[in-house]
């Protein structure tokens, strides 16, 4: 699920993080093919073959024989560059080429059975423009209780919701680091506590305390793939909204059949804020500032197998900024398998995006998504390199705006990996938020190396 537009910058949806399982605690992680979740090991439900997508992992033995594991030391590190084909609108990002370098190491460590397991990830990039770009966060620092059915966390953590490739929908839990990429893909860790209980026939209940939240982040200056108008660092919290204000959710999940089905509530405040343009004492437009309310929001997701298709509908209504209002993604993909005479699969997507919300600002709509489709396929080679190839898409139905995207990457040995990127604006309307990074245009390279 690697696929949003550059205007989500000003419309803040959310994006993937993957949700943490024993599984993978002492694996390299490796990058999600474009518009789709990481894969996870989890239980399946129903008595049919085949992986449930939403069913919480189960530890498969609980011997008390079983001696403790060392702490394992694992992660990645990348060299990143990017080629803007155009000079940026304001001065800062008067430049085409930047140089980035993040470390992302993980420590884990299991015992009492496997029962208990203790993670953390610390994250830091440097830039070589975007000061805000160079950062610190801890994505993971959380301790795991499992017992019988029952499974505690505690700490730090990264939650995913969803299966539709092109928008992130009913995503809500983490806060994304948009400073990261405009993709909306990375989350910022989030302070909570959460209770999971898994049943072969109630399916899993998700119970999630969140002390505090964190504000969205955003490129500085220098930064590019940003509006014209900088985005202030500071932000509005009316008094219920404050960051310390306690959120709450909760989540059930369960596989029908060939369906995964997913149900949502979350109530505080919310990750994707509204803007309002600061002014200068003679009414010069010169930022915009975001403004964070408490929100309840009601979920739905559904995913289903049959035959070659893959259907995908996720879809919230929300009240609490402004006038209630709701948003749809739905669609599906189609794979032909062993395409070429080959072990490869060719994969088609579509997908209808809806959003009835009233724009708040005047002579143009920042509002994207309102009623927009998008098409893309996936080529995946099947190799031993895993090599992968994703394009898409998103038509404005409207104004006929258009961003694209296209990613491809391919493994080198055991710990390298080379990813490629390329995305942009084409066609864009000066009536739709597109328009304002018609000069973004970009090309990434990154060479990624795990340990």
């Amino acid at each position: 699920m690697k696929y949003l537009p550059l205007l989500l910058i000003l419309a803040g949806l959310p994006a993937q993080a993957e949700e943490t399982t024993e599984a993978d605690l002492f694996e390299d992680e490796s990058e999600a093919p474009l518009f789709q979740p990481a894969e996870e090991e989890t239980l399946q439900l129903d008595g049919e073959e085949g992986d449930s997508l939403f069913a919480e992992e189960v530890v498969e033995s609980e011997s008390e024989s079983a001696p403790p594991l060392p702490v394992e030391i694992s992660g990645q590190s990348a060299l990143e560059y990017r080629f803007f084909h155009d000079h940026g609108e304001n001065p800062g990002m008067d430049y085409h080429n930047n140089f980035s370098f993040y470390l992302e190491p993980k420590f884990a460590y299991l015992w009492d059975g496997n029962r208990q397991s203790l993670t953390f990830k610390p994250f830091w990039r440097y830039d070589q423009h975007d000061s805000r770009r160079t950062h610190f966060d801890i994505r993971e620092m959380v301790w795991r209780f499992t017992r019988g059915p029952w499974t505690f966390r505690a700490g730090i953590d990264r939650v995913f919701w969803g299966v539709t490739e092109s928008r992130h929908t009913v995503d809500i839990i983490n806060q994304t680091d948009l400073i990261e990429n405009s993709d909306t893909e990375e989350k910022l860790g989030q302070p909570m506590l959460r209770l999971d209980y898994s049943s072969l026939r109630w399916g899993t209940a998700s119970l999630f305390y969140l002390p505090f939240s964190r504000k969205r982040t955003f490129p500085g200056k220098e930064g590019r793939l940003r509006p014209p108008l900088p985005i202030t660092d500071s932000a509005d919290h009316p008094d219920s909204a404050r960051p310390t204000h306690p959120d709450f959710a909760i989540r059930w999940a369960k596989t029908l059949g060939y369906w995964d089905v997913g149900l949502t509530y979350f109530r505080g405040v919310t990750r994707e804020p509204r803007f309002e343009i600061g002014l200068t004492p003679d009414f010069q437009p010169v930022n915009l500032r975001p403004v964070y309310e408490v929100i309840d929001q009601v979920g739905l997701d559904i995913q289903g197998v049959t035959g070659n298709w893959l259907w995908k509908l996720e879809g919230f209504h929300r009240a609490g900024q402004g006038k209630s209002f709701q948003q749809l993604t739905a669609g599906f993909e189609y794979t032909f398998s062993g395409v070429f005479k080959t072990g490869a699969d060719l994969g088609f997507l579509a997908e209808f995006l809806y959003d009835n919300r009233e724009n708040q600002l005047p002579l143009v709509n920042f509002i994207p998504f309102e009623k927009d489709i998008f098409v893309g396929s996936r080529l995946a080679l099947n190799d031993v390199s895993g090599t992968e190839l994703l394009a898409g898409a998103i038509i404005d139905f409207d104004t006929g705006t258009t961003s694209y995207n296209i990613e491809a990457s391919r493994r080198f040995g055991n710990h390298w990996k080379l990813y490629l990127e390329m995305r942009g604006f084409v066609n864009t309307d000066p009536k739709d938020a597109g328009y304002f990074f018609r000069r973004e245009n970009y090309i990434h390279t990154e060479l990624q190396y795990y340990f």
